[in-house]
């Protein structure tokens, strides 16, 4: 954590780590810090909805979606991957608005 709090602090973002808490925690942290987007698993799905924000299914499990488990989200073909899937949550969120 100490690492990307050092990488965030370097582009001037704050950001703030949740580390242990369940999907009531992180719902709470939500609406209390505002976010734009939420990246978890598909019980995130519903904070997401509840809050109106984008939302992009990375982790496991992924319930509601055919084929996520073969998407690869580290590594250098990963990471394209992973930006795609979240830049696509983010257009889909908007042409929903």
């Amino acid at each position: 954590m100490k690492d990307v709090q050092a990488i965030a602090s370097q582009t001037g973002h704050e950001i703030e780590i949740l580390s242990g808490c369940d999907l009531y925690g992180l719902h709470e942290t939500v609406k209390e810090v505002g976010v734009d987007l939420v990246m978890g698993n598909s019980h995130a799905k519903y904070i997401a909805d509840d809050e109106k924000i984008a939302f992009a299914r990375i982790g496991f499990p992924v319930f509601d979606r055919v084929g996520y488990q073969r998407r690869s989200i580290i590594g250098y073909e990963g990471g394209i991957n992973l930006v795609d899937m979240i830049t696509n949550s983010i257009l889909d969120h908007a042409d929903a608005a």
